[in-house]
């Protein structure tokens, strides 16, 4: 447009020149600048925030499902924490590449700089309960911790617990509120998002397709030197106790490592770009039309809107693995399962649930199609949402929560018994975490005060990097 601009002036003053000098009458005024191009708007994408919810509650029953049952298929099926748990990786990397990266161009979004700024912003998306969940939780953490390892360990691990850096001690890395873990190796991919969203926002669909590939070969090399190195091809790690497994050091080395979730993050990342860039000009790159049938293409599936690109075909995918884990139809390990498997069904069923609320679902509440129905619409409806955003809430408190009423040093010190003595307790203690999720969410959550207030000092700590 800059360009456009200077040439209708310089074409304007070449002919008023010529005008002056020919003592013609004086030349008309240049044009009226064409007016910016509206900024295209990202359509919110409501089932995905129902997506967490199914994990979440996965994970949440995968976790304590052992102190309701000893039934073995049960266990099978409802202990694959470590395979599902990936999904969250890539989640997180899809929906920082679809906020923070630029609809209709090869660029990241302005917000993603000065990175310091972008790194504690979005660190205190979630640090306010991490920490308010520590404070609230101590007295269950430091007493079992004290009575086990003493008052010095209990201090350095209340040290690396909050200040999330507990994914780097494979021994320690559940200290405390176990499945935070996650929040620790988190941390360090979001630190290295604002140095890798520009590049990746700047690659076309076949750089795209490359850098798909290249991530889920590395990630497929740290799984097998795992496997091949344990000889742990056909384990079901979420069923093994340690003293079962020949190291397991290298297997929490392998599963908790932040360099790993760094991977799948941006696994999420690259996914969301090779949806995203089809609002791109064609002509800005010369591959597309090739490239769009080949990686975007097989993710998809199809056109957004028809039944081969329904969300539905990788959801019953990932479900068939899970079962058939269950049923020892496939007896991968945990780590190989994720990675061959469920990591890339769940990231074409997020890219499918994307296209099709922009490309199907988006379209068609704009023509007032009530008759219009699809997956994402009906995964997407209002009470799903509010579960989802209760489900961060039920990640944060299941776990203390939990050592309450199942671990021993705690229970029988508050009730005189464990209640895996009686696994007809399992439901109501879902329902307490259920009902402490909401009144979290409501009271804590959305409280625009105390959030708030974490920014600032989150910006505050910002400016000292």
């Amino acid at each position: 447009a800059r360009l456009r601009l200077r040439a209708v002036a310089s074409a304007a003053a070449a002919s008023g020149a010529s005008d002056d000098s020919a003592g013609s009458t004086p030349s008309s005024p240049p044009p009226a600048p064409a007016s910016p191009v509206a900024k295209k708007k990202r359509p919110f994408i409501p089932a995905l925030d129902s997506t967490r919810f199914f994990l979440i509650s996965y994970i949440a029953v995968g976790h304590f499902i052992a102190c309701c049952t000893k039934d073995a298929f049960m266990l099978r099926l409802l202990s694959q924490v470590n395979v599902v748990v990936g999904a969250f990786f890539v989640l997180s990397g899809y929906v920082v590449a679809y906020t923070c990266t630029e609809l209709g161009k090869y660029e990241a979004s302005p917000r993603v700089s000065p990175a310091p700024a972008f790194v504690f912003s979005r660190v205190m998306g979630y640090y306010p309960l991490y920490i308010a969940a520590q404070a609230a939780f101590a007295w269950v953490f430091v007493y079992a911790d004290n009575l086990y390892n003493g008052p010095i360990a209990t201090a350095w691990h209340a040290l690396i617990t909050c200040t999330l850096t507990q994914a780097w001690f494979p021994a320690h890395a559940e200290l405390w509120n176990a499945p935070t873990w996650f929040l620790s190796a988190l941390t360090f991919a979001t630190a290295a998002l604002p140095f890798a969203l520009p590049p990746i926002a700047r690659w076309r669909a076949r750089g795209l397709r490359v850098a798909m590939g290249v991530l889920t070969a590395i990630s497929l090399l740290m799984k097998l030197a795992y496997s091949y190195d344990c000889n742990a091809w056909f384990f079901m790690e979420g069923t093994m106790a340690a003293k079962t497994h020949p190291n397991w050091m290298f297997w929490n080395q392998t599963r908790f490592s932040p360099f790993a979730a760094l991977i799948d993050v941006l696994i999420g990342c690259v996914a969301c770009r090779m949806v995203t860039v089809r609002e791109c000009d064609p002509s800005e790159d010369p591959d597309w039309e090739t490239e769009k049938n080949r990686g975007p293409g097989v993710m998809l599936g199809g056109e957004p809107g028809t039944l081969a690109a329904s969300p539905a075909i990788p959801l019953a995918g990932m479900l068939l693995v899970i079962f058939a884990r269950a049923f020892g139809w496939l007896t991968l390990n945990d780590a190989l399962t994720r990675c061959v498997f469920f990591v890339p069904l769940f990231t074409a069923f997020v890219m499918r649930v994307h296209a099709q609320t922009a490309y199907a679902d988006v379209p068609a509440s704009e023509r007032g199609d009530s008759t219009y129905n699809s997956f994402s619409k009906v995964l997407g409806a209002k009470p799903l949402t509010y579960l989802g955003a209760i489900s961060f809430p039920i990640y944060i408190l299941h776990g203390p929560i939990g050592q309450i009423f199942y671990k021993r040093a705690v229970a029988a010190k508050l009730f005189g018994v464990v209640f895996t003595k009686y696994p007809e307790f399992f439901p109501a203690y879902l329902g307490i975490v259920l009902v402490a999720a909401v009144l979290t969410h409501e009271c804590f959550m959305k409280n625009k005060k105390i959030q708030s207030w974490f920014q600032e000092k989150g910006q505050a700590i910002a400016k000292a990097f």
